[in-house]
């Protein structure tokens, strides 16, 4: 009987294994090598421009959708077991092309890749946080976790869409929320013009996606007849010096990032309102830009034990245009 238990054990840890979240190595892997002029910087910024327009944008999103329209099928077909399936067998392959295909690529590209975007080292990123307020409070007025459960899958597939148009990796799912990095060589820009388009561009339409769902989801709710309870989307954003690359326990690791402004982010996420996107203002000036109509603020963290520079922009200029960085004097 132990023998049996040992099996199903390795089976469902081996099932997790298959689709646990990891964002796309190759992706990184040509980083490290941009990093290390082994790719030229034009061909970097060339790929990069291509991957930002909207119809490749399309297109490389077609694949997700059809897992999901046929996960949807399977669902109504044989239940949950069937739509789980699906999403095992998808997240699977997509995850053993990407370890080939890395594999392949990290023999010719490794020796002259330094130290390497795989191997933990010092790198320069931005980092998001965000999750959504009001979460718990919805978990009891809905009061049915399967319901939730889609809505979370959903909740978390746009967003990530959007962090990934604006060539972002997410490297942490937290229930309702994550984390995610931004590279100035997978964005093709300096620091300075990749925090502008974060800042000005990807944050605004975080939250345009999330109203977009909330509002519809108000709508099934309303009739439907179940209670509803205020919700809303927080953000916090940090610019710095982490550790970058494959961390965790032997033969476990997953890309993530460790440092500073990864504990800063999450930071300004938990202190942000709903609406409203909080940037550590320290950031800002490590790249040379400084926002400009947002609201400082000193707020001070008994997590990081000292008191953070923050520029908040509030839920009524998140939901409009916000403004555009300009240089630090």
């Amino acid at each position: 009987m132990v023998a049996v238990d040992d099996l199903v054990w390795a089976a469902v840890r081996a099932a997790v294994d298959a689709v646990r979240y990891s964002p796309a190595r190759l992706r990184l892997l040509a980083a490290s090598a941009a990093r290390s002029r082994a790719v030229p910087a034009p061909a970097v910024r060339w790929l990069g421009e291509v991957q930002a327009r909207p119809t490749v944008v399309h297109l490389t999103g077609l694949p997700h959708a059809m897992l999901r329209a046929l996960a949807e099928q399977a669902g109504r077909a044989f239940g949950p077991t069937g739509s789980a399936l699906v999403r095992y067998l998808g997240g699977a392959v997509a995850g053993f092309v990407d370890r080939v295909a890395a594999a392949a690529a990290d023999g010719p590209l490794r020796p002259r890749a330094h130290p390497g975007l795989l191997v933990p080292h010092p790198h320069d990123v931005a980092v998001l946080a965000l999750d959504m307020r009001g979460f718990s409070q919805l978990t009891h007025a809905l009061d049915d976790t399967q319901y939730l459960a889609d809505l979370l899958e959903e909740y978390l597939t746009v967003l990530t869409a959007t962090v990934e148009q604006h060539r972002g990796v997410v490297f942490q799912y937290t229930g309702d929320g994550f984390l995610a990095l931004f590279l100035p060589e997978l964005a093709g820009v300096p620091p300075a013009a990749m925090v502008d388009r974060l800042v000005h561009e990807m944050c605004p339409r975080l939250h345009h996606a999330f109203d977009a769902l909330h509002a519809r989801w108000r709508a099934e709710w309303r009739a439907a007849g179940r209670a509803t309870t205020p919700i809303g989307l927080g953000v916090g954003l940090s610019f710095g010096r982490v550790t970058l690359g494959f961390v965790g326990p032997s033969g476990k690791k997953q890309v993530g990032a460790i440092g500073e402004p990864v504990n800063v982010a999450a930071v300004l996420c938990a202190e942000s309102a709903a609406g409203a996107v909080m940037v550590d203002r320290d950031g800002c000036r490590r790249v040379g830009v400084e926002p400009l109509g947002a609201r400082p603020l000193r707020l001070r963290s008994r997590k990081l034990g000292r008191r953070l520079d923050v520029l908040c922009f509030d839920p009524p200029r998140a939901r409009r245009r916000f403004p555009r960085l300009v240089p630090t004097a």
